[in-house]
């Protein structure tokens, strides 16, 4: 409850600070904006923080009455309990997925939004108990591993121009707008391709430090690092060279830089400065490909 009180009170902090700053900045007020807009978002979203936070906690409490109910019930009872709950939890699920869709689109139809995605969320949820043995314990790495990487997805999934006019109408016309966006698209990216690194390290300097004896930390540091940090600095410095790149697309979009320029001498026929910008672009760009080759050279 401390936390969602947290939330609450900093969501309001944003939102008068923010209103604050607006005039004051000048210039600068589409900081004053963001913060504003920020405190705004944060304010909306506590009802769902406070959604999860007490989720969480029931979750929990169940999960440690059920252990022990597990532990002193034979399987199959436990398997029947197992199958009522998951057909009560996958037909919860898929409702507010179709609360959720009914909000969108206003379908105003129970029978599409509720009845429908409900019995398909109690069918599946059944299906799914039926494939697990009770008693087996719950990978919640797995689902916290499974959750992010679908978050991630879904971000790489939105190109980094429409990510800038997202947060043109939010924070307003400038620099800032395209750094959010190409930063928000940049840590969706490298998640993605530091995972992967991660999945396929080789097992054989594992098994070698834990046949040293060494303790979790130790394996980490002499045979997971060692092995990652090269391919990292490669898909950092690829990442540099793609951001820079496309800054000039995302400020045609609004989100400043130099391409915002070239788009408005465009459009004032000022070809002269146009082609000073191209020249200048160019010239980055080169810059940064040596520059990355030569880190690349160093280090990896």
């Amino acid at each position: 409850m401390a936390a969602i009180a947290i939330s609450y009170l900093a969501a309001n902090m944003m939102l008068l600070a923010g209103d604050a700053l607006i005039e004051p900045l000048g210039a600068l007020g589409f900081f004053g904006n963001f913060v504003y807009q920020l405190g705004d978002s944060l304010r909306m979203l506590t009802p769902a923080f406070a959604a999860l936070i007490v989720g969480g906690a029931l979750g929990s409490l169940g999960g440690r009455v059920g252990q022990q109910a597990s532990d002193r019930l034979d399987s199959r009872t436990v398997r029947i309990i197992n199958l009522s709950v998951a057909a009560l939890a996958g037909a919860a699920l898929f409702a507010l997925i179709g609360a959720a869709i009914d909000w969108f689109y206003q379908v105003l139809d129970p029978t599409i939004t509720f009845v429908i995605p409900a019995t398909l969320g109690a069918i599946g949820g059944a299906l799914l108990t039926l494939r697990v043995e009770p008693r087996q314990p719950l990978p919640l790495g797995y689902w916290v591993y499974f959750a992010l990487r679908t978050l991630f997805n879904g971000i790489r999934s939105v190109e980094p121009l429409v990510m800038v006019i997202v947060f043109v109408v939010w924070v307003g016309i400038g620099p800032f707008a395209g750094v959010v966006a190409l930063a928000l698209h940049t840590v969706a990216a490298l998640g993605k391709l530091f995972s992967e690194q991660v999945e396929n390290i080789a097992l054989g300097p594992l098994e070698a430090v834990r046949a040293t004896g060494a303790n979790r930390a130790q394996v980490i540091k002499f045979a997971v690092v060692p092995q990652i940090v090269p391919p990292y600095i490669s898909f950092l410095m690829y990442r540099w060279d793609i951001n820079v790149r496309f800054s000039t697309i995302i400020g045609f979009a609004g989100g400043g830089g130099i391409g915002f320029l070239l788009q408005q001498n465009i459009r004032l026929l000022d070809y002269r400065s146009a082609s000073a910008a191209m020249l200048a672009i160019a010239i980055v760009v080169s810059s940064m490909d040596y520059i990355s080759s030569a880190i690349r050279r160093r280090f990896v």
